[in-house]
């Protein structure tokens, strides 16, 4: 299925008399010193959405770094407390600025579920698509979720390590500009695909050759494995989710990205230019 959903596709299908099939998640969330994404949601969300935070909700703290993916059962029970079963669609959005909504998108297929998708432009397109929020709330009943974790979407630090030995993947750096600058360097041998070049004038991800054009500017190679991280897994997954819509299928995302990295002296680190 498609990875993306047009506001009035997702409109259509929340019209239908009987909607228990989908749960719409708003994971909003901030990591500077403004609103929690749970209160932006309780002052106003797509009506049935309910809010997931991605540190607090379906995250975990693994050697001081924060948001890593829970343990298969962790994250099982935290999608069933969510309403999302076996056979829910689940539709995913933010604010279109930090890319919770594909982190959640990817997290999902690295379970198994595929079942899911990610709301083009996010909240901001609903509304400028004339849809209505409410600050209604209920609450979910819970649902059968079955974690079945593949092989290769998510990898962690050893694997890393082994990968950049080995040379033989395409590393590549999806930090937003700001952070990328901010920081002392990047695993050695990636190349730089920042996650919000991926975002059109008009708030929507860009498709296709466009997507394709990017990639091959950071020297993907569609067939070629591909290893995606950024400071935190977030706007990496923003990264896959277009990729993979676009065509490329064989990528992985390294959960615990820079701010795992860069806390082992052990792990080289190539500096700025």
């Amino acid at each position: 299925m498609d990875l993306y959903l047009d506001p009035t596709a997702l409109a259509a299908l929340l019209d239908r008399p009987d909607v228990r099939d989908i749960r719409v998640v708003d994971t909003r969330a901030s990591l500077a010193d403004g609103p929690r994404g749970r209160d932006l949601w309780a002052a106003g969300h797509i009506p049935g959405a309910v809010h997931a935070d991605w540190l607090d909700d379906w995250g975990t703290t693994v050697d001081g770094v924060e948001g890593m993916l829970p343990e298969a059962e962790e994250f099982a029970t935290a999608m069933s407390r969510l309403g999302i079963g076996d056979d829910t669609l689940v539709v995913a959005y933010d604010d279109n600025a930090l890319f919770t909504a594909s982190r959640l998108a990817w997290a999902l297929l690295h379970h198994g579920h595929e079942r899911v998708a990610v709301l083009d432009g996010g909240l901001p397109a609903w509304e400028r698509a004339g849809m209505r929020t409410t600050d209604e709330t209920d609450v979910p009943e819970p649902a059968a979720f079955s974690a079945r974790p593949g092989a290769g979407l998510r990898r962690s630090m050893a694997e890393v390590r082994a990968l950049v030995d080995r040379g033989d993947v395409r590393l590549v750096d999806c930090r937003m500009e700001e952070t990328f600058s901010a920081s002392a360097g990047r695993i050695p041998g990636a190349t730089r695909l920042p996650a919000p070049t991926l975002v059109g004038d008009d708030g929507r991800f860009r498709r296709g050759e466009e997507v394709a054009a990017l990639a091959a500017a950071a020297g993907v190679d569609r067939d070629g494995p591909t290893l995606l991280y950024c400071g935190g897994g977030v706007s990496a997954a923003a990264v896959l989710v277009a990729l993979r819509e676009a065509g490329f299928d064989n990528l992985s995302l390294y959960d615990g990205s820079w701010s795992e990295w860069s806390r082992h002296e052990e792990n080289p680190v190539e500096e700025h230019a």
